[in-house]
C-alpha cells in the first residue's frame, strides 16, 4: 500500500499527465508509429497511436486529443475520408489535423486542405519539423478552447445575473407600487390637509417612488429581454389611445415645470398590432425623457401619422438637443449623453435601451435627431401587422 506521501506524489503526477497535450497518431505503418512516439514523448507530449482511421474514431468517442497526426494513404478509410468525417462531428471539428505524406503524394495536399486539414509534414518525418508544427497547432487550439470555456463561463454567470435581476425587480415592484399609490393619496390630501412642509415631503416621496418604479420596470424588462422570455401579447390597438393615456399620466409632472404636452394627429387611422403594455412603456419613456430634459415653460409635441403599412409616432421637445458626437450613446444599455435633466431628475440610461428593444421586437424602427429649430425629435414606426419571425 502506498504511503500518504507516495499517494500525494502519484496524484500530482496524474494531474500533470492530464495537463500534457495529447497527440493522436493514425498510421498503418508500425515503424512510423514508433518513430513518432519517440519524438513526441521525448518532447513531453502525451501520445496515442492507432493503425487505422476506424480505431481512431473509436478512441475519439471517449477522448479529446489536442492534435491529430494522420497518414493520408491508409486501407479502408483513407486519411482524407477520416478528416472529412471529423469535420462533420460537432465535438471534434475544431481539433487540428496534420497530415503526413510522402513526396510522391504531394499532389493530394490540395484535397487534404479541402477536406479540412490544418497542415502537413513530409515523410520521412523529421523531429524539428514535426515538433515545430505540432506545438504551433496545439498552442493555437488550446487558446481557442480556453477562450470558448471563458465565454461559456461568462454566459453562465450572465444568465445567473439576469435571473437574479428579474427576481429582484419583480419582488421590488409590488412594494414600490404601494408606496407610490399611498403617497399619491397623501399628496391629494385624501386623508386630510397637509401643511406646506408636509406637502413638499410627500411630493418628494411621490417623485422618488415614481423614479424607482420606472427603474425597476426597466430592469425587469431588460431581464426578460436578456433571458429571451419577452413575449408579445399583441392585439389590434389604436396608437392614439395609448398616446392619450400617456398625456394624461404625465401632464401633472410636466405642469410642475410649466411644460405643455400637445398632440397632433395627421391621420384618420392609427390602428396597428401592438402589445399595449410594452408600447405604453415606449411612449412613457419618450415623454418622460422629453420632460426631464426640457426647460420650464416649453412645449412637448406628440405627432401621429400613418401610411398603408405603418403608423408613426414622433416626440419633439424644445430642450438642448443631442450633442452631435453622442448619438452613438443612444439606445445602448446604460448609455447617457452629457446633457443633464433640467429639474434634477434621475437618469439611468436604461429607458431608451428598453424602447429600442421593444420597438425592434415589434418589427419597427426607432431613431433620434436634432430639430432644425430647437430640441430633439424621437421617431418611431410600427408595422400595422407584426410579421412573426
Amino acid at each position: 500500500m502506498l504511503s500518504n506521501n507516495n499517494q500525494a506524489i502519484s496524484a500530482e503526477i496524474s494531474r500533470e499527465e492530464i495537463k500534457r497535450p495529447l497527440v493522436l497518431v493514425v498510421d498503418d505503418d508500425p515503424f512510423t508509429l514508433k518513430h513518432i512516439e519517440k519524438i513526441l514523448k521525448k518532447d513531453g507530449l502525451a501520445y496515442k497511436g492507432v493503425s487505422s482511421a476506424e480505431e481512431a474514431i473509436t478512441f475519439l468517442e471517449d477522448h479529446a486529443p489536442d492534435l491529430i497526426l494522420s497518414d493520408i494513404m491508409m486501407p479502408e478509410m483513407s486519411g482524407l475520408e477520416f478528416c472529412a468525417y471529423l469535420k462533420q462531428q460537432p465535438n471534434l471539428d475544431e481539433i487540428p489535423i496534420i497530415f503526413s505524406t510522402g513526396l510522391s503524394n504531394m499532389d493530394t495536399l490540395s484535397q487534404a486542405y479541402e477536406a479540412g486539414a490544418n497542415d502537413y509534414v513530409v515523410k520521412p518525418i523529421r523531429k524539428v519539423e514535426l515538433l515545430s508544427r505540432a506545438r504551433h497547432h496545439i498552442d493555437s487550439y488550446r487558446r481557442k478552447q480556453d477562450a470558448k470555456n471563458r465565454i461559456h463561463d461568462l454566459n453562465r454567470q450572465n444568465e445567473s445575473k439576469t435571473k437574479f435581476l428579474g427576481v429582484a425587480s419583480h419582488d421590488l415592484r409590488n412594494p414600490l407600487v404601494s408606496i407610490r399609490g399611498i403617497s399619491q393619496y397623501l399628496e391629494k390630501e385624501q386623508y386630510g390637509p397637509l401643511n406646506d412642509n408636509q406637502h413638499e415631503l410627500v411630493s418628494t416621496i411621490v417623485q422618488a417612488s415614481e423614479s424607482m418604479l420606472t427603474l425597476v420596470e426597466d430592469l425587469l424588462d431588460v431581464s426578460l429581454f436578456e433571458s429571451g422570455q419577452m413575449r408579445l401579447d399583441a392585439e389590434s390597438e389604436p396608437l392614439e389611445a395609448l398616446v392619450d393615456q400617456a398625456v394624461k399620466l404625465h401632464s401633472s409632472s410636466a405642469s410642475k415645470k410649466q411644460i405643455r404636452i400637445t398632440k397632433e394627429i395627421l391621420t384618420d387611422d392609427t390602428q396597428a398590432d401592438l402589445d399595449r403594455r410594452l408600447v405604453s412603456r415606449v411612449i412613457d419613456n419618450l415623454v418622460t425623457n422629453a420632460i426631464k430634459f426640457s426647460p420650464e415653460e416649453t412645449e412637448i409635441r406628440i405627432v401621429l401619422n400613418s401610411d398603408d403599412d405603418h403608423v408613426y409616432l414622433k416626440v419633439e421637445d424644445e430642450g438642448p438637443g443631442i450633442p452631435e458626437d453622442e448619438f452613438n450613446k443612444l439606445f445602448k444599455e446604460f448609455g447617457r449623453t452629457s446633457n443633464l435633466p433640467t429639474g434634477g431628475e434621475s437618469s439611468t440610461g436604461i429607458g431608451l435601451f428598453v424602447c429600442h428593444r421593444i420597438v425592434i421586437r415589434h418589427g419597427g424602427t426607432i431613431s433620434a435627431e436634432n430639430r432644425s429649430t430647437k430640441g430633439a425629435r424621437f421617431s418611431v414606426s410600427f408595422n400595422r401587422t407584426i410579421i412573426d419571425e
